[in-house]
């Protein structure tokens, strides 16, 4: 899954349950007051119509902010994405508004955190598991573990530059050009590569990669 579609997939979740939230809480809410129901349903509208925006597009800054680490680790609600939690920071925004109308902040927060633990989109890590398992099948044709290789560049994490540095040695030489050509993409953008990375590849690859000018890292 490519960070543009699980951003929008992201969104398209979020705005569905803030909206259901709101909708039931303008609903509930006027009964459990001594407010006439069209003001009090008039008022939570009003407030929706400004705040379910505004927090929506708070939101969705923070899960651009979390996109590049979608993929770790694979599994446990909110752990699922490293720094999901993060997601729940708009909340301090409407800190101010929570002390003025606390039952209604209780909703919006309930709201925020049932969307971090069960709504948002986690299944990234399994997908990318799923790629890499593939990428070191020899029965998996060539020239779709070199795409593979190619697409993951953009990843950047741990178990993909170990997947890649297992691919640039396989014996197909499409796939471990294709798989080099991505570790050389990956530490290039970090700029720098750690040395026990580095004397895992062949001497010629070794070479290619340090006239690319990074530093080397010393894992000690």
């Amino acid at each position: 899954m490519s960070t543009g579609k699980w951003l929008w997939i992201s969104l398209r979740r979020y705005v569905l349950t803030v909206v259901l939230a709101w909708l039931t809480a303008a609903s509930v809410l006027p009964a459990l007051g001594d407010e006439p129901f069209a003001e009090e349903f008039a008022l939570e509208a009003g407030v929706g119509l400004v705040g379910v925006p505004l927090l929506t597009l708070a939101t969705m800054f923070v899960l651009v902010l979390l996109a590049d680490r979608r993929f770790e680790p694979p599994t446990g609600g909110a752990q699922r994405i490293r720094g999901g939690w993060m997601v729940s920071l708009p909340l301090l925004l409407m800190l101010p508004v929570g002390m003025l109308v606390p039952l209604q902040y209780l909703i919006v927060l309930g709201t925020q955190l049932a969307y971090v633990v069960w709504v948002l989109p986690c299944d990234d890590a399994r997908d990318t598991a799923n790629v890499l398992r593939a990428l070191a099948d020899p029965a998996v044709p060539a020239e779709q573990r070199a795409r593979t290789a190619r697409a993951v560049a953009g990843l950047r994490t741990s178990p993909v530059v170990e997947a890649l540095v297992l691919a640039a040695a396989d014996e197909e030489p499409e796939v471990a050009e294709a798989a080099l050509e991505s570790l050389c993409t990956i530490w290039r953008h970090d700029g720098v590569v750690g040395a026990n990375l580095l004397l895992r590849l062949a001497p010629k690859d070794q070479e290619r990669v340090r006239a690319l000018g990074i530093k080397v890292r010393s894992p000690w």
